[in-house]
């Protein structure tokens, strides 16, 4: 495992995800010496902290999560990343002195039986006595965020040199928020004095035609012309962050049309 001269403070599985490269270049500013299970590293190198993060080898799994304070383990629905976490969990409560567990995951993904897995096993060791959590996030997005999201689908079609028709189905009004923004949530729910599962959420929601009215409206163009919303969408129930507030004291400053302008001007950098 190469190991910079401190022992890193948090390990971060997931790096290769947009939350966990986020999350990595928030603990480095807050100057926290970190490690990451090994990736590609393309988006810690984006990001400009590539240098600042130890590499891990997955076969050294054990020995980082044992090192570490914190671990943070990005779910990403896969059944390889959720292995990983329950063998971080079982380092964990093997480990002298356990380090926090914090089990990140987006809330749209806990269709994806790996992520119920997850969160199961999580709460399975909290009960077991390791200090874990469970943090999801409502739906969020970035400039290096999936280009299968809502946003990232519609503010294509916007930005397209060659527009098109473009056909998506009306979602209803959904909590929407930034990643970059996110992440610190998440650091401060790790670092409470007690651990709580909770869900991070904007407080405000933006349906399928409001994104698309902003991001085309950005682009100069009528989205009439060029996208078609289909459907009316659903209503459910609305995401109050007040619980989320009072325990850390955080609140969102990205949303609503402000959000859509930022995914607008990072559109080119979408991997």
């Amino acid at each position: 495992m190469d190991t910079p001269a401190t022992t890193p403070a948090c390990l971060i599985i997931g790096t290769d995800d947009h939350v966990g490269a986020y999350l990595a270049r928030l603990l480095d500013a807050r100057g926290l010496a970190l490690a990451a299970l090994a990736s590609d590293g393309r988006l810690l190198a984006r990001l400009g902290i590539a240098d600042a993060v130890a590499s891990v080898a997955d076969g050294d799994l054990a020995a980082a999560v044992a090192d570490a304070r914190l671990v943070f383990a990005i779910g990403d629905g896969s059944a390889e990343r959720a292995d990983t976490l329950a063998r971080a969990l079982y380092a964990a409560a093997a480990a002298p002195a356990p380090p926090r567990l914090i089990h990140v995951a987006d809330v749209a993904d806990l269709a994806a039986p790996a992520v119920r897995d997850s969160v199961r096993r999580v709460a399975a060791a909290r009960a077991g006595g390791v200090e874990t959590a469970n943090v999801l996030l409502e739906s969020h997005d970035s400039r290096f965020g999936r280009r299968d999201t809502l946003t990232a689908r519609i503010i294509a079609a916007a930005g397209s040199a060659e527009p098109t028709m473009t056909t998506i189905i009306e979602t209803g009004p959904r909590d929407w928020g930034w990643t970059p923004e996110y992440v610190d949530a998440v650091q401060r729910l790790a670092t409470r004095e007690r651990l709580v599962d909770m869900v991070v959420a904007s407080g405000h929601t933006l349906t399928a035609a409001e994104i698309a009215d902003a991001a085309f409206g950005y682009f100069r163009r009528r989205a009439a012309d060029h996208i078609r919303i289909e459907g009316t969408g659903s209503a459910v129930a609305a995401i109050d962050p007040a619980a989320l507030k009072a325990a850390t004291g955080w609140s969102a400053s990205t949303w609503g049309r402000d959000l859509v302008r930022a995914l607008c001007e990072g559109a080119a950098d979408r991997g």
